[in-house]
């Protein structure tokens, strides 16, 4: 990181590039792994609603929507 002083005398920090990378790089890893859960979730939604049929067993019991 560089340091440097603006007009007004107040003090500031430019981050180095690899440093700015590493915290873009985490986020997508991040994005790809929430991505990931979702895909699962929703193959997990998609079996239980195969499961439990049109109106399921127990109509008491709502399947979620997409």
């Amino acid at each position: 990181m560089l340091e440097q002083i603006d007009h007004r005398g107040k003090r500031f920090t430019i981050d180095d590039e690899d440093v700015v990378d590493d915290v873009a790089r985490e986020r997508r890893r991040r994005a790809e792994l929430l991505k990931r859960q979702a895909q699962r979730e929703i193959r997990e939604l998609e079996r239980a609603k195969a499961v439990a049929g049109s109106t399921g067993t127990n109509p008491d019991v709502e399947v979620l929507e997409r």
